[in-house]
């Protein structure tokens, strides 16, 4: 359960109540610098700085200024969640939706039964841009944080059924559609930290997928060539409404994402039929070990900029559709985006695609058999006399 609570003062009084007593059984942060060696500190002061820096402090347009958001993450009595684990899931959360703010995470198990839950105290303040926090959508975030529980093998909480005539029919069409109908699909967050040249683990995860997805012709080669490149692949929840798979990296296992949440070319419903008809099939076999090998020392030497060029290179193929240079060199003369004669000259520069395209696979001569296709002539002939002779024979029995 996600329970949400505006603040409207000082961040001092919910931190004195989170950490008083020692209640706190851990804390996580983002965005906030701990220093070493101390389990509790005055997170409160930071984030009391930040709004002042920012003016934050003030009320907007006669309103009373709210000042930070406080979450409660309220794991399933019956999960018996571990306090690793909901760590991973509330750090995991708060990461998604607040990697901009200054986020404090503090842990409890004070209530009746004992059972870990998470405080997430968020500041108002976007500590890239200096605006204030927008309320997001209550509804959004719970079904992130139930995603993200499923994904874990917890118990998500579902809301009670409803009647009627229109709820009918959606018991009988069960399966929930996907959150985006793109084949690739680019959060706002991801897509600003690239353009700042920032690293974003949702586009490193991408880049590796798309990689792992262009030179796999089955789903073991496709999870194999992922666990060389530090990306585990795993079923979400059985109970889920759509299933689908989760990409985490292995050096980080709490930074996991779904496939549909890249987009529906990530997403287990569009790759497991892929891969099971032999996969893309996009590249000659030379191009697949080069790709293959490339991406293997990136991931060895942590070399990510080389491992987005290399993706880079592989959507632009996968977009142009080019089975040789010569395709690139048509695509250069129509225009394409900005970073088009970088890809170009990357993949000539690698490798990846043959001069000239390949000559197409001879097709196998149709099976010879002993029927005639439909309008052949031998067949027609055979049709009229075998009508011929029923004619002639029912003239005999009628004359007799």
């Amino acid at each position: 359960m996600l329970k949400t609570i505006a603040g409207h003062t000082s961040a001092r009084g919910i931190c004195r109540y989170l950490t008083c007593k020692n209640r706190a059984l851990a804390s996580d942060y983002i965005n906030i610098d701990v220093p070493e060696g101390i389990r509790e500190f005055d997170w409160a002061e930071t984030m009391d700085a930040t709004r002042r820096s920012f003016g934050n402090d003030l009320p907007w347009r006669g309103k009373r200024v709210r000042t930070y958001k406080h979450y409660v993450v309220s794991p399933d009595p019956k999960d018996g969640i571990s306090l690793e684990a909901l760590r991973d899931l509330a750090a995991s959360w708060a990461q998604e939706h607040f990697s901009e703010y200054e986020v404090a995470i503090v842990y409890h198990d004070d209530n009746e039964h004992g059972i870990p839950h998470a405080h997430v105290v968020v500041n108002n303040t976007n500590i890239e841009t200096g605006r204030r926090l927008q309320d997001p959508d209550p509804k959004a975030l719970a079904a992130s944080l139930q995603e993200l529980a499923e994904a874990q093998g917890l118990t998500a909480l579902r809301p009670p059924q409803a009647t009627g005539v229109a709820t009918r029919a959606q018991r009988r069409s069960p399966k929930r559609a996907p959150e985006t109908f793109r084949s690739e699909y680019v959060r706002r967050a991801e897509q600003e930290l690239t353009e700042r040249g920032e690293y974003s683990w949702t586009a490193d995860i991408r880049a590796r997928v798309r990689i792992a997805r262009t030179v796999s012709r089955s789903e073991a080669e496709f999870r194999s060539i992922l666990d060389t490149m530090g990306v585990t692949v795993a079923d979400n929840s059985p109970k889920a409404e759509r299933q689908d798979w989760i990409y985490a990296l292995t050096s980080h296992p709490s930074r996991r994402i779904s496939g549909e949440r890249m987009g529906l070319a990530y997403g287990r419903e569009r790759l497991e039929p892929l891969l099971r008809s032999g996969g893309v099939r996009r590249l000659e076999d030379a191009g697949e070990r080069a790709i293959a090998a490339i991406a293997k020392r990136a991931v060895a030497v942590g070399d990510l900029a080389e491992l987005r060029s290399l993706s880079g290179a592989v959507a632009l193929i996968e977009a142009s559709r080019a089975r040789c240079l010569d395709d690139l060199d048509a695509l250069l003369e129509k225009g394409g985006d900005e970073a088009t004669p970088q890809f170009v000259r990357y993949v000539k520069e690698k490798g990846l695609l043959p001069e000239e395209r390949p000559a197409p696979a001879p097709k196998k001569p149709a099976a010879r058999s002993g029927i005639r296709p439909v309008g052949s002539r031998r067949q027609d002939d055979a049709g009229r006399h075998a009508r011929q002779d029923v004619q002639d024979k029912r003239r005999e029995g009628s004359e007799r």
